[in-house]
Parts: C-alpha cells; structure tokens; sequence
C-alpha cells in the first residue's frame, strides 16, 4: 500500500523521468548516429574532438537531435506527464513555448558536453578511444554527455512544469 501512496504522490515526476529516459534515448540515438556518420565521412578518428571537421559534425548531431528529442518529450509530456494542464491551449501556442525553453537547455547540452569532452579527454586520455562492438569510441564524450543529459532533464522539468503545461485556472463565477 506504501508504494502505491508513493506512486499517486510523485507520479508526474516519475512519468516525468520515464518520459525523460525515453527522450533522452531517442535523443542518443540521434546523436550518435549522426556523429558516427559524420565521422566516418570525414575520416575522423574517434579521440578527435577538438578539429573544425569534428566541430561542424557535433554541431549538426547536436541540432538533429535537439528537433528529435523536442517532439518527442513535447507529445509524450502533453499526453502522458502532465495530464492536470490546461487542455483547452491549443498545440500552435504551446509548442513553440516549449521549445522556447528547450532552445535554453539545448545551449546547456552543448556546452557540458562540447566541454565536458575536452576536459575529461585532456585528464584522461585513455578513454578517448577505445574498440566496443567492432567501433571506435570516445568514452569522454559518452560521460560528459550522461551529465549534460541530468541536468537537461531537471531543467526542462522545472520550465515545463511553470511554463508550458500550466495547470487550468478555475473560472470566477
């Protein structure tokens, strides 16, 4: 019966955070596929994370997956998460309110991982390359991306829940 309580107490933090997961996932998934292709093409070698090639292809994941990941957490969020918001404001004024906020949390994104790479590549270089699943990986900027992504998610919680998905003001009578 606890855990219940539990549930009905935090539930929109924890679909919240489900919903978070998910959309930090589906944001991955973009992002590093874009890297490793563009990678790729270019011939650029997994611990190069400082070059102008590499900065033109993190800069093109990082938007690609910006646009993903919004649409994603915006549906998933309206329909799922906050489900006491006002549902008489129509998508057309919400969206761009939302990704207003997101365009915020995006500059967080790129700089803790644009950064966080360098940082951690220069303190520990031996994890700037290493051979997983037949591929070159730069477990720096696996890390400083897993940070960039926590506080992300606090963060675009905090401007959903006071500007997007508003709850309905009750009607004076």
């Amino acid at each position: 019966m606890k855990l219940k309580e539990l549930y009905s107490k935090y539930e929109e933090i924890i679909k919240y955070l489900f919903f978070g997961v998910l959309t930090t996932l589906v944001g991955w998934a973009v992002y590093f596929s874009v890297l490793l292709v563009g990678k790729g093409v270019l011939g650029l070698p997994a611990e190069d994370t400082s070059s102008a090639k590499y900065l033109i292809i993190y800069t093109t994941a990082q938007v690609i997956q910006w646009v993903a990941a919004v649409l994603f957490a915006f549906f998933t969020n309206r329909k799922w998460v906050f489900t006491d918001a006002d549902r008489d404001k129509p998508i057309y004024k919400q969206l761009p309110v939302f990704a207003g906020g997101r365009v915020l949390t995006f500059f967080l994104d790129y700089l803790i991982t644009y950064f966080g790479a360098l940082a951690l590549s220069s303190l520990l270089p031996m994890l700037n390359s290493l051979t997983l699943l037949g591929r070159e990986w730069n477990l720096n900027e696996i890390a400083a991306k897993l940070v960039a992504a926590v506080v992300v998610i606090i963060v675009n919680y905090i401007l959903s829940k006071l500007l997007v998905f508003t709850k309905k003001q009750p009607r004076g009578e």
